[in-house]
């Protein structure tokens, strides 16, 4: 519900042209994010072991996202990111609290594994935060070049803060799957979902590579940039979520 409010504050205040107080993003942030760790838990650490399916794992990857923007806005313009990560948040909530998945629960999990798991997972927010963010930028470019009136720009940072700001998101969510495909190596079995999930993950991570060498050499910005990180973060999600939706859900329900 606080997460719910704090989207229609948002969408109020770009209504009206007239920023939202920072008084009101923590007030509703602060304790919508304490709530929501709370469930979290215990959606994860169920009697019966770790539940790692995608409900519970899609409600960890948004609390780790509010809370980079929430600790992000102390010295940077990320508040807009509000406006997109709140319903998405609300979602993912809902989801997880009446839908069921047919994940096992685990037990006994090996440390590195659960450290694999842990990076991953920090990759995936971080590298969604940026796909977010590349959605705002490519918005304001396009509403920009072709002329056109928008509020939306009264309420955010110039184009040029929010493209650094988006290769900041990329360059950390870029060496954190790094070490999440590496710990995926070594600590990951031979299993048909493990080498399909590796390949993608592997396949985002090379155009993230591409992209980030283009923005450093050759200069991409603007459309350039977010087309590439909307695709790279395709496949990324592809290898988690499409693998785990298939086999959790399609397969399950089919057989």
């Amino acid at each position: 519900m606080l997460y719910l409010i704090g989207a229609t504050l948002q969408l109020r205040a770009l209504s009206s042209a007239t920023p939202l107080s920072a008084r009101w993003h923590w007030l509703i942030a602060i304790p919508a994010l304490v709530v929501h760790t709370l469930a979290c838990v215990q959606f994860i650490f169920t009697s019966s072991g770790v539940h790692l399916g995608i409900y519970p794992i899609s409600t960890l990857i948004t609390v780790i996202m509010v809370a980079f923007v929430v600790v992000s806005s102390i010295r940077q313009p990320v508040h807009s990111l509000l406006i997109l990560v709140y319903p998405l948040t609300a979602f993912s909530l809902m989801v997880a609290s009446f839908l069921e998945s047919t994940f096992v629960p685990l037990s006994n999990l090996a440390p590195g594994l659960v450290s694999h798991i842990l990076i991953s997972i920090i990759a995936y927010s971080i590298l969604m935060m940026a796909a977010l963010q590349s959605l705002m930028v490519g918005y304001m470019e396009h509403r920009i070049r072709s002329r056109q009136k928008i509020t939306l720009l009264r309420l955010l940072p110039p184009l040029e803060s929010m493209e650094r700001l988006l290769f900041s998101m990329l360059w950390v969510g870029f060496i954190t799957l790094t070490f999440a495909i590496g710990s995926g190596f070594m600590f990951l079995d031979a299993t048909e979902y493990a080498v399909h999930h590796t390949v993608l993950s592997s396949a985002s991570w090379l155009l993230y590579l591409v992209l980030l060498i283009g923005h450093h050499v050759l200069g991409w910005r603007g459309g350039a940039a977010v087309r590439w990180t909307l695709v790279a973060f395709a496949f990324l999600l592809l290898g988690y979520f499409g693998s785990k939706f298939v086999l959790e859900i399609i397969l399950e329900r089919a057989g």
